[in-house]
């Protein structure tokens, strides 16, 4: 079914702030860029963020996040670059490729050294993920778990769990008074990402 969904190809900039701050970080605030096109047999998607860090001691940082990737349309084959920056200075890198069957799949990392990440079964990659989520939205089914793999760290796999929420009377009446959004459908998306192995009860983050 998700395979029916078709996304339309977009660019969102979204300004970041920090609304609770604790420990040692004082602010954060910066952008992040997402952009998703389609390049015919496949698609591809590139996340960009620049955050500025000021942390309680009076230090401040510059940090930078790309993860570029490509995605075939079947949700079988998956390209990634992955990059991490402070101050302009390369901290991290990974990239590679993976494949996915009904038996689960394999990534395979060429950067920064070489080696395999076994994909279980049911796994999806990034895409897929975003158009099962949006099919089970227009069903009314309010609960997605699933295993994705990214490719953004050594093991690039998360145990993600989404809650589908609509968006209410008025949040539905404020998005028509857009151009983009009136009339199409929209609803609150929370996701807990959580390490794959392991019965961990809080998640690594949320968004």
């Amino acid at each position: 079914a998700a395979g029916m969904i078709d996304p339309l190809p977009h660019r969102a900039l979204y300004h970041m702030q920090i609304l609770k701050s604790g420990g040692d970080i004082a602010d954060i605030e910066g952008e992040m860029a997402f952009e998703w096109q389609d390049s015919c047999d496949g698609w591809s998607v590139t996340q960009r963020s620049q955050m500025d860090f000021l942390y309680a001691s009076g230090d401040a940082a510059k940090v930078g996040w790309s993860l570029t990737s490509w995605e075939s349309k079947d949700g079988k084959r998956y390209r990634f670059v992955s990059r991490e920056l402070t101050n302009g200075e390369l901290i991290s890198e990974f990239r590679g490729d993976a494949d996915l069957s009904k038996n689960g799949g394999e990534a395979r990392y060429n950067k920064p050294d070489a080696h395999q990440t076994a994909l279980p079964a049911g796994a999806l990659f990034p895409t897929q993920h975003s158009l099962k989520l949006i099919d089970l939205a227009m069903k009314g089914t309010p609960m997605l778990w699933a295993e994705v793999f990214d490719g953004s760290d050594k093991d690039g796999l998360f145990a993600v769990s989404a809650a589908i929420t609509p968006l209410s009377d008025a949040e539905r009446k404020e998005a028509d008074q857009r151009p983009q959004l009136k009339g199409v459908p929209g609803w609150h998306v929370s996701l807990a990402f959580y390490p794959p192995e392991g019965q961990a009860a809080e998640p690594e983050h949320e968004q």
